[in-house]
């Protein structure tokens, strides 16, 4: 079967070495309510009562702004108006029907800073052994990447990720066609580095992508003894972290011609790093 088809079919699971859970869901990278966007990972090591559960946008997606004249030749960035970044919809305004035709308007629907929150818990080594151990909240860190090559030599859907900035400098000719670099607060995904993709019928893809700049640490929940904490032992009230979306886009704008070929949407997969327990209790 052709990998990218396995890619769009199956849940995709990531491989990672050493004591590290990797979350590989995808979703709405706008998506903050409710259960669909919480990841519950209970890969932990040993003798150990850790709770692992953050939610965390998984699914970006931008749209450039083309046209079919040839005398718009404006480098593509938010500021010339010719990129939206996903804080932005399509609303139908008026719905098409019998000799209608239907017409659409862009919305802003949110802030660019998009939630990730953390529910992990743990439990103290002189409590593992009692009944009912008191839980706290749990540090974590994140290590985001995206995969920008596989087996169609680095283009995905006419479009290449890229660790360094491809915006055209507008002074010669246009350069970077269809060519983005990913960020988040102010970071780029810079690091070149090889991840390898398991999918749930046993095969396995190796990848070269692009891993984000840093790292991006969350809190505890707070006071999770007196907020209280579910069944599974994940805190009912997390903390919350938010962080801002970006891309930088290369070509010019008379290049995107094409609707269809003038939107990306892909994923984000993260490295979750479980940190430790304070010395005392807060």
């Amino acid at each position: 079967m052709n990998p990218m088809k396995r890619w769009k079919k199956n849940k995709v699971r990531l491989t990672a070495i050493g004591f590290i859970c990797v979350v590989s869901l995808c979703f709405s990278a706008l998506a903050d309510e409710g259960p669909a966007s919480n990841v519950w990972l209970s890969v932990i090591q040993l003798p150990s009562e850790a709770r692992i559960s953050v939610t965390v946008p998984l699914a970006y997606g931008f749209v450039v702004r083309g046209s079919v004249e040839d005398s718009d030749r404006f480098p593509v960035s938010v500021e010339h108006g010719n990129l939206i970044l996903p804080n932005a919809k399509v609303h139908v305004s008026v719905p098409s029907g019998p000799e209608i035709t239907a017409e659409y308007e862009l919305q802003t629907i949110s802030e660019q800073a998009i939630p990730i929150r953390n529910y992990s818990t743990d439990v103290r080594k002189e409590h593992i052994e009692e009944e009912n151990p008191p839980r706290e909240g749990l540090p974590i860190e994140l290590k985001p990447f995206i995969a920008g090559y596989g087996s169609d030599g680095g283009i995905t859907h006419y479009w290449q990720a890229v660790g360094d900035d491809p915006t055209w400098d507008g002074t010669s000719e246009p350069t970077n066609f269809k060519k983005y670099q990913m960020w988040l607060n102010d970071f780029p995904f810079s690091n070149p580095g090889k991840m390898t993709i398991s999918y749930e019928d046993g095969s396995s893809e190796q990848r070269d992508g692009f891993w984000y700049e840093g790292t991006i640490p969350l809190n505890a929940p707070e006071d999770v003894m007196a907020h209280g904490y579910t069944a599974a032992g994940t805190a009912l009230i997390p903390s919350e972290t938010y962080v801002t979306a970006g891309v930088k886009v290369g070509g010019s704008q008379n290049e995107y011609k094409q609707v269809e070929e003038s939107l990306k949407v892909g994923a984000v997969f993260w490295q979750v790093i479980p940190g430790e327990l304070p010395e005392v209790t807060p």
